[in-house]
């Protein structure tokens, strides 16, 4: 094989690997902060209020119940005092607070059927 060829082959595989990952910036970069809109499962979360800096319920100090992907990210996710973290919608309780990424936090309630 000839020098230009595979001159040709590296430029051409560097130059795609640069515009996928520059592609990849533009798409994950917008994640920050919270969705107005969160699925889990066949229950549908909408924001409650506005984000705070610390998760806290009414009912007493928040329980962690797991962590979701959002993006590239892993976010938090807190339950009430006496949830636990479970795959049975049953179980998943109806208001959640969830890590934005960006120092707060966001209240989140089950969507009414």
């Amino acid at each position: 094989m000839n020098r230009r060829a595979i001159g040709c082959g590296l430029l051409a595989a560097v130059v795609f690997v640069a515009i996928g990952l520059y592609g990849m910036s533009l798409a994950f970069s917008r994640i920050d902060g919270c969705p107005t809109l969160l699925q889990w499962g066949d229950r549908t979360y909408l924001p409650v209020g506005a984000a705070a800096t610390s998760p806290s319920f009414a009912e007493g100090s928040p329980v962690e119940i797991g962590s979701t992907f959002i993006g590239l990210t892993t976010r938090l996710v807190w339950g009430p005092p006496g949830s636990s973290p479970s795959p049975l919608a049953a179980d998943r309780p109806d208001s959640i607070i969830l890590d934005c990424s960006n120092g707060t936090v966001q209240a989140y309630r089950v969507k009414s059927p």
